[in-house]
């Protein structure tokens, strides 16, 4: 993925600043100064609130989604320690985690979150651009490099940022190409990011979409699905709790959660009771004790539309199981249980390994 070209600016020098990425850091760094620019029209920003807003970006593929960035990488405990001070609201309307972070963390966590992050402030600011002065840093000692880095950067106005004590300042040259390219610099990061997640978790699907906070989801096909199933089926019940499922209390559950698998594919979605939706939460449900009742209701519930000639409703499992559906509908029980058990429980072990709490149980 190449960077817009722009005369007298070395955009080269800003491509090669990924270039054998061991950690996340140098990503994170580049899309807070892309935020605060964007958010505050400054040029001029605290060393402190851009790792303020690195936290923020990170929390949510190293918590929510709980991707694995390496064992180098240090913020997954930074990461734990926000989840442990905080209830982070990830609902449409909830404020960006940066505003949480300002304002509902006490003085003392703040504080304490400020160390945690400090450390890498210690080098990621000065190595980000440590490749526009790559030829006067060379052989440098490691304790050496930020000093001299910070001497170079105030002498010229080729490097996208310079130092003012605790702060750095964008030059002007350079704001006008951050704020002209903001989409494609961003692109061009995320792309970066996607390809450093996918060394450390090879069997996660959906990486593209477990980057930043998750937006608003759409479960029309799901409630139709489901609603007119349960018309013709009022006796209906809930695989977890065994409760009777009515309209009024109809909710959608994503049997592998919806955080592990960033889709609203039909196979992975069963009606149960709000209550219990909201208990199960983001747990793995126990294989022992429901996976062939889930498989049961995803087959009657598929041969129901499909008897009733409601093929558009079921294209996921025409491209779960590579067939068509005609086939599928004639395909006993045993086939369905056979096929979701390759495709679905593999991805339950993946997310057991990444983190997901297991087993969920149901109890009154």
């Amino acid at each position: 993925m190449q960077l817009p070209e722009s005369d007298g600016l070395d955009v080269g020098r800003l491509s090669s600043v990924f270039s054998d990425t061991t950690n996340s850091y140098k990503f994170y760094w580049l899309l807070a100064i892309l935020d605060s620019l964007r958010e505050t029209g400054q040029t001029r920003f605290s060393m402190r609130d851009l790792s303020l807003r690195m936290v923020a970006n990170v929390w949510y593929p190293l918590d929510y989604f709980k991707l694995s960035f390496g064992k180098q990488d240090g913020f997954k405990p930074i990461a734990d320690f926000v989840s442990e001070r905080i209830t982070v609201d990830n609902g449409p309307t909830a404020p960006h985690l940066f505003d949480q972070l300002n304002t509902r963390l006490s003085p003392v966590d703040a504080e304490q979150l400020h160390r945690k992050v400090s450390a890498l402030l210690r080098w990621v600011p000065y190595r980000f651009v440590r490749p526009f002065f790559a030829q006067e840093t060379r052989g440098l000692p490691d304790d050496q490099v930020n000093k001299r880095i910070v001497e170079l950067a105030g002498q010229t106005t080729k490097v996208p940022y310079r130092f003012v004590g605790s702060d750095i300042e964008l030059n002007n040259n350079w704001v006008v190409y951050l704020q002209q390219h903001q989409a494609i610099l961003r692109g061009f990061t995320l792309w970066h990011l996607v390809r450093f997640l996918q060394k450390n978790n090879p069997n996660v699907i959906g990486l593209t979409e477990k980057l930043e906070k998750p937006g608003v989801r759409v479960l029309n096909t799901a409630n139709t699905f489901w609603k007119e199933y349960l018309k013709a089926n009022p006796a209906l019940t809930c695989v977890y709790s065994g409760q009777t499922i009515t309209t009024a209390n109809l909710s959608l559950d994503h049997f592998l959660p919806w955080s592990f698998v960033a889709h609203d594919q039909l196979w992975n979605i069963i009606p149960t009771p709000r209550a219990v939706n909201s208990a199960k939460n983001d747990w793995l449900p126990s294989v022992d004790l429901y996976f062939h009742a889930y498989t049961q209701q995803q087959f009657a519930g598929f041969q129901f539309h499909a008897q009733n000639g409601h093929d558009k409703l079921l294209e996921d499992y025409s491209l779960l199981f590579g067939q068509s559906l005609r086939s599928i509908q004639q395909q006993p029980f045993t086939w369905f249980l056979e096929r979701l058990e390759r495709a679905v429980l593999p991805q339950l072990q993946t997310a057991q390994n990444l983190g997901f709490s297991y087993p969920f149980i149901y109890k009154s």
